[in-house]
């Protein structure tokens, strides 16, 4: 499911805008749970996701886990509530190839009044080995009570 029908399952009401980058990126949420409090979402390497050098540009691969830990995130909201992300801090650990099936683990590992603390990884090709990781921070806000 893309990003638009993840929020409707959610029933998240503050996100309503399209997601023309991640329909550009190309992934998709492939199972998440509120009581685990965990997303896991896929992304299929093209090949306008390459860099110069061949291989992944890093910049597809922080903004699929900005993406994944966004979808971690979600399953622990109000219905009023949006999020925006704070810090995200990657290690990329191997290079990742035209084709390559990726699928991130995402987990909120702390959630509380206005901040969110979510860890992950990215598996390639159902290794057991993740290919990058992700610490990332989202900043909470619900709409319903006046912020300080």
């Amino acid at each position: 499911m893309d990003a638009g029908e993840l929020t409707a399952e959610l029933d998240l009401t503050q996100f309503k805008h399209p997601d023309k980058f991640g329909e550009w990126m190309g992934y998709s949420v492939t199972e998440f749970s509120k009581e685990g409090r965990f997303a896991k979402s896929a992304l299929k390497i093209r090949n306008d996701h390459l860099s110069p050098a061949g291989t992944v540009h890093g910049g597809v691969i922080s903004g699929f886990f900005d993406f994944a830990c966004g979808a971690a995130v979600f399953t622990t909201m109000n219905k009023t509530d949006f999020c925006s992300t704070v810090e995200l801090k990657v290690n990329y650990l191997r290079p990742i190839q035209l084709g390559d099936d990726l699928l991130a683990r995402t987990e909120v590992v702390f959630r509380g009044k206005k901040i969110c603390v979510v860890h992950g990884f990215i598996y390639v090709n159902e290794s057991e080995e993740p290919s990058a990781m992700v610490s990332a921070t989202f900043n909470i806000v619900n709409t319903d009570k006046p912020t300080k």
